[in-house]
């Protein structure tokens, strides 16, 4: 008979984990998105209206259940260049390419707009946080956050979106 292991007291029970997940998720799809930069971009000049009306013409909002084959597609190319083109000096988050890195790999340009305008919110609010010391320093590794989002992207949400394509 097979030896079953019984643990008195679980360390996180399952709707704890769920519910840390989920949150994780969020947390780290924002994070992904945001591309923190210490300074501001040059190349995007967006007032909050215009960001606005640009995110709508998008598939950033759209939950991943009832996109398109073409517009799963497009998440790929986004999130793959995202996942390539990222990294992170002195805990700011940056992206090595330009707009035309966007357009040879079949991204709208807009995106690269939207892209640039969420990383210039986020670094304030991140700048903001740790000079007021909300979070302490090592809450905010952005190293630490972005290599856990990219394993999460290529080993978890990128398989379920081929999932889904070829479907």
């Amino acid at each position: 008979m097979p030896q079953v292991i019984v643990m008195e007291e679980p360390v996180l029970g399952l709707e704890v984990q769920i519910n840390c997940l989920k949150a994780m998720k969020h947390t780290l799809l924002f994070l992904l998105l945001s591309f923190v930069g210490c300074t501001k971009p040059s190349d995007t000049s967006l007032s909050s209206d215009e960001y606005q009306k640009l995110l709508k013409q998008t598939i950033l909002p759209i939950p991943d259940s009832t996109l398109t084959k073409e517009q799963i597609e497009l998440k790929i190319k986004l999130f793959d260049v995202l996942n390539e083109k990222m990294y992170v000096e002195d805990n700011c988050q940056k992206l090595s390419v330009g707009k035309d890195e966007f357009e040879k790999r079949g991204i709208p340009p807009l995106y690269y707009d939207v892209i640039l305008y969420q990383m210039e919110e986020t670094n304030l609010v991140v700048k903001k946080w740790l000079g007021e010391g909300k979070y302490p320093a090592n809450q905010l590794n952005q190293d630490s956050l972005i290599k856990i989002a990219k394993e999460r992207y290529w080993n978890i949400e990128r398989p379920l979106l081929l999932k889904r394509l070829n479907n």
